[in-house]
């Protein structure tokens, strides 16, 4: 049987370390917010591996054994580089010294580091931070705005409003800012929740985390990245760390999702002609699918829905690719990703109800005929099981054990932080596999550049036909496209092929204009990926 990992707070844990309950977090882990974005998940295993790798080369998905007595030993604490942060997102007086013609070159960068001291000094309370620039850049002005206007261009999500320290660039080199921190420089869980955590827990657990890691060192922490150099120039090289901190958790010891997980992020990676740069992208949308899809599966065996060889049932994911001009279709995959929704809150149910029945105290309160008892039992029982004190503080009236029982259930399917129903949308609609359209309602529906991730993350050097790609991606993910899909993921329901065939057509030109797909004299269709080879 699949171990449940300890768990990982004990008595002397600070309160707020602790989640308000535990439900959602030993079916699905601990903790994923809807405040991070897709592409935060990848910062963030990458802040963590960037932590791990400050120790022990050696130790990047080597943490020991786990089992249902032990977790991994991961302690990781982020790199600060407040200076940095703060020379690239908060000032401003770079741009205005860079065009001040009365002032020599010598001048404008003394200037310059004055106001950064003084910026930098306001915000923080810490003296002389920039003076490392004065010297390393003396006589090179211009190579330094260049240099920083670079490096604002790598920024990640520009549009957004956050706060300077919550701001991110394109991983590239062991300066990059992977992390989030606080105004005051402190570790902070504002967008950062630990859903990337998880993701790195579940990468280490896979069967191929030796080959992942290898890759990831190569890819993302290497010393003769052209960026990374000039990050490193930029960077004052004062190695101010947060307080470690142990990692988020994952319950199960082991599960098929965190090799297909690893397996993606390898096939991408492991990419001979795309540039390490454009590997990001397609990374993170494939991570956000796959994160779907593990949650999918955690709700089906939580709930027991399982074929007759004992495979969980999984509902299939009916991916449009005609933009919802394809309204018969459209309807299915509102349908399905609301059925998928349902069927995450039901498990919760399901879990608690579960876990519940087995208490014995909990079996008192429901056999007791003293209604104060009853109810005092009850309470009981459901706080100890789920380590929460979500019922006293409500102040409940007397109620019966049954009534108790559904009041919690509505609270642990309702919460407004790891209730991974909810999640789904923000994860899909920020990865482009799911829109949402006024008046057309919420749906999967494939954005160009998930399909490109689709494409790069599951096809070789061999190019295959459009049949073989499909069928694979439905073996993997569950993905239906094309009507052979859906006759086998619709067998005791009745669909219109004819709305999949035009899907299947539609994609196939989409592809083409992507320049993924050729036709050949034949009239068969194949799928290649030029970045293979």
């Amino acid at each position: 049987m699949n171990a449940i990992t300890p768990y990982p707070y004990d008595a002397s844990a600070r309160s707020g370390e602790k989640p308000d309950m535990w439900v959602q977090e030993e079916i699905f882990g601990h903790r994923f917010i809807e405040e991070q974005k897709p592409y935060m998940l990848v910062l963030e295993v990458l802040s963590v591996c960037g932590s791990v790798l400050r120790h022990d080369e050696e130790l990047l998905f080597a943490h020991g054994f786990v089992d249902e007595t032990q977790s991994e030993t991961v302690v990781t604490s982020i790199a600060k580089r407040g200076p940095l942060r703060y020379l690239l997102f908060e000032d401003t007086a770079l741009e205005q010294l860079k065009i001040q013609e009365s002032l020599t070159d010598d001048e404008k960068l003394e200037n310059l580091v004055l106001e950064l001291n003084k910026g930098y000094r306001a915000r923080t309370k810490r003296d002389n931070a920039f003076n490392y620039l004065g010297q390393r850049f003396r006589g090179r002005f211009n190579g330094l705005v260049q240099a920083v206007e670079i490096i604002r261009s790598m920024e990640i999500d520009i549009i957004s409003s956050r706060r300077w320290t919550s701001r991110f660039l394109a991983p590239r080199g062991q300066s990059a800012l992977f992390s989030d921190i606080g105004l005051s420089l402190s570790a902070d869980r504002r967008f950062f929740g630990r859903g990337g955590e998880v993701m790195y827990l579940m990468l280490s657990r896979s069967k191929n985390a030796i080959e992942a890691a290898k890759l990831i060192k190569e890819q993302f922490f290497s010393n003769t990245d052209p960026i990374g150099q000039l990050l490193l120039e930029l960077d004052s090289g004062v190695q101010e760390l947060t307080a470690d901190a142990p990692l988020g958790y994952l319950p199960l010891v082991y599960h098929e999702a965190y090799d297909r997980l690893a397996n993606d992020w390898i096939a991408i990676l492991g990419l001979p002609t795309l540039p390490p740069a454009q590997k990001f992208e397609p990374l993170f949308r494939l991570s956000a699918f796959n994160l779907v899809r593990y949650f999918m599966e955690r709700a089906a065996e939580v709930s027991e829905l399982r074929d007759g060889n004992g495979q969980p049932v999984v509902e299939p994911i009916i991916l449009d690719v005609s933009g919802g001009s394809l309204s018969d279709l459209r309807q299915r995959s509102i349908g399905q990703l609301r059925r998928i929704r349902e069927t995450i809150d039901e498990a919760v149910e399901d879990y608690i109800k579960s876990k519940l029945s087995k208490e014995p105290k909990w079996k008192r309160a429901i056999a007791h005929e003293d209604p104060g008892i009853r109810f005092n039992l009850a309470v009981e029982a459901i706080e100890q099981t789920f380590k929460t004190k979500t019922l006293s503080k409500e102040k409940l009236s007397r109620r019966s054990p049954e009534a108790c029982l559904s009041f919690f259930v509505k609270k642990a399917t309702s919460r407004s932080r790891n209730n991974i129903s909810t999640l789904i949308e923000p994860l899909g609609k920020n990865s482009g596999f799911i829109t949402a359209r006024q008046g057309a309602g919420t749906w999967f529906d494939a954005s160009d550049e998930f399909l490109e991730a689709l494409v790069v993350g599951n096809t070789g050097s061999e190019a295959v036909t459009i049949d073989a790609f499909l069928a694979g991606l439905y073996t993997k993910y569950r993905i239906v496209i094309g009507p052979n899909e859906a006759s086998q993921a619709f067998v005791k329901r009745a669909f219109d092929p004819s709305s999949f065939e035009e899907n299947m057509r539609i994609l196939e030109r989409r592809l083409i204009g992507l320049g993924y797909v050729r036709r050949l004299s034949d009239d068969c269709a194949f799928v290649s990926n030029p970045y293979a080879s």
